[in-house]
């Protein structure tokens, strides 16, 4: 790190970071979620031009946080572009869930076999539904008028979107927890799990999440080819 950049603890420089991240929520970067490149950045585990989202000018801003040089976005983790928000076709969409399970904002909402809608509102564009749809019915739209990186994206819109991705957060947390108490109740022994931003959303005796966690690895591998 740069002897410029600010004199705090690894944690609090760590939020200072994520605050101006676009919080899509992506994994674009590479990382599981934006506090998670916030976190390798402050500990110097990763530079700061990793994030398509937030473009030229998000890399400017932690530039002149951090004290650094700034750098051209690395394409290979995509390129600066419009922000996108999803719809589904309604015609084709079998109400399968596995879009909903991929939301990291809860932006899709729906029910088994039941046709699904998006809050195009709370969408971040993070196209992480788009690879686990078996019916290919998930479409794109811009939804910024042509605006890139951090002119397309709002300080307001990010703290939305951190918000609802630590809602979402706790809410797993939740389900696990009172899922491991049902199975405790029954005295079948819970199969160890992790809950939280780096969670394995996969355990070996649970297909239906070992499906989806492959899903989402996908979507990332995806996410740096992915044309813009």
């Amino acid at each position: 790190m740069s002897p410029t950049a600010p004199n705090l603890p690894s944690a609090t420089l760590a939020q200072r970071i994520a605050a101006l991240l676009p919080q899509t929520q992506c994994t674009r970067c590479g990382y599981p979620d934006c506090r998670a490149y916030a976190e390798a950045i402050a500990s110097d585990a990763a530079p700061l031009n990793q994030c398509p989202p937030g473009g030229a000018e998000g890399i400017r801003q932690l530039a002149a946080l951090l004290g650094l040089p700034e750098l051209p976005l690395n394409p290979e983790f995509g390129d600066e572009g419009p922000r996108r928000v999803v719809y589904i076709e309604e015609a084709t969409c079998i109400g399968c869930t596995l879009c909903i399970q991929a939301c990291p904002v809860d932006a899709i909402v729906g029910a088994p076999k039941r046709m699904h809608a998006v809050i195009e509102a709370d969408c971040t564009g993070c196209e992480l539904c788009l690879p686990v749809c078996p019916m290919d019915c998930i479409a794109l739209e811009d939804a910024s008028a042509g605006a890139t990186g951090r002119a397309a994206w709002s300080p307001a819109q990010a703290d939305a979107a951190r918000a609802r991705y630590a809602g979402r957060q706790a809410r797993l947390a939740r389900d696990d927890l009172e899922h491991d108490e049902h199975l405790n109740a029954k005295g079948t022994p819970p199969a160890p799990t992790t809950v939280g931003p780096k969670a394995n959303a996969a355990t070996t005796d649970d297909p239906k999440r070992a499906a989806i966690a492959a899903a989402l690895a996908r979507a990332r591998l995806r996410a740096k080819a992915r044309p813009q």
